[in-house]
């Protein structure tokens, strides 16, 4: 490819590849699962961005600028949700940035290797690389990259256990994330809680506690109220109260290992919207 000429239809799929592939990192270093077609929206949307980049012949601190916008454009794309606060939005373009660069200084990592190697037919020079061994850099980086994320997918899924409970006597089961960052506890006994989404406790506990900020003061009868305990929860956000329901028993069983066995434990359970912080599973349970 002669200096100066560039194939825009490669070079947007190029970018599409890469960005696509960054996307799915983030969303599994996240604990994410955004909808396909939005992950496909998102990486098309990346690589017309870096196609205008180019064309406009934008530099320097321009250029990054720019992509930093574009990282934040792409990740509203595929990751924004109604009820998203801010410091979730810089978290996950903070991700998707951090990764971006990563897998660029991978890509020319490779690059510096191949032009040691004195390949035939001009394929680089010190400032030049043709357009096959582009794409070839790319296919690379992208198979060296699914693999890595599907080795992390597994990751995922093996921190996992099934919770069977039961609660007011019915009984309820469910899968929960292991998630290292719930450390919520009752302040007075030290019982660990499991965060749970709401759809999976309906039916089961009364529905004034299944909606956010629930009113306790005049729950009846005075059996359920006794069963409740307040749980105090900072954020970003702020600090909060969450309630908890003492389970009449709750256990647990690794879902990767079939035949391992259950194990009682003294967990409260507490109804929390999780939204995405889940990644499909129904719950969050600590270490």
């Amino acid at each position: 490819m002669p200096a100066g000429e560039v194939y825009v239809d490669l070079y947007f799929f190029v970018n599409a590849s890469m960005d696509l592939l960054c996307l799915n990192l983030t969303a599994l270093m996240l604990h994410s699962k955004p909808r396909r077609w939005r992950l496909l929206l998102g990486a098309a949307a990346g690589g017309l961005f870096s196609v205008a980049v180019l064309l406009l012949g934008i530099g320097g601190f321009w250029e990054l600028f720019c992509d930093a916008l574009g990282a934040c454009g792409i990740c509203a794309v595929v990751f924004a949700r109604k009820g998203a606060k801010f410091w979730q939005g810089a978290r996950t373009v903070g991700a998707f940035f951090v990764i971006s660069v990563l897998l660029g200084g991978f890509m020319t990592a490779l690059f510096w290797a191949l032009n040691r190697l004195n390949l035939p037919l001009d394929a680089l020079t010190e400032d030049h690389i043709s357009v096959w061994l582009f794409a070839l850099l790319a296919l690379v980086s992208g198979l060296l990259t699914r693999k890595g994320g599907k080795l992390l997918g597994r990751a995922n899924k093996a921190s996992a256990v099934l919770v069977e409970a039961v609660l007011f006597g019915k009984p309820v089961s469910f899968r929960a994330l292991v998630d290292t960052g719930n450390l919520l506890c009752e302040p007075v006994s030290g019982r660990p809680v499991i965060l749970c989404d709401p759809a999976k406790l309906r039916g089961i506990l009364p529905p004034e506690l299944l909606v956010p900020q629930a009113d306790i003061s005049n729950l009846r009868p005075p059996e359920l109220a006794r069963r409740l305990r307040l749980i105090p929860a900072s954020g970003a956000t702020g600090e909060r109260l969450l309630i908890a329901v003492v389970p009449d028993r709750v256990l647990l069983s690794d879902l990767k290992k079939s035949r391992a066995g259950k194990r009682e434990t003294n967990h409260l359970i507490a109804p929390v919207p999780l939204g995405d912080r889940a990644a499909g599973f129904d719950a969050l349970i600590g270490n």
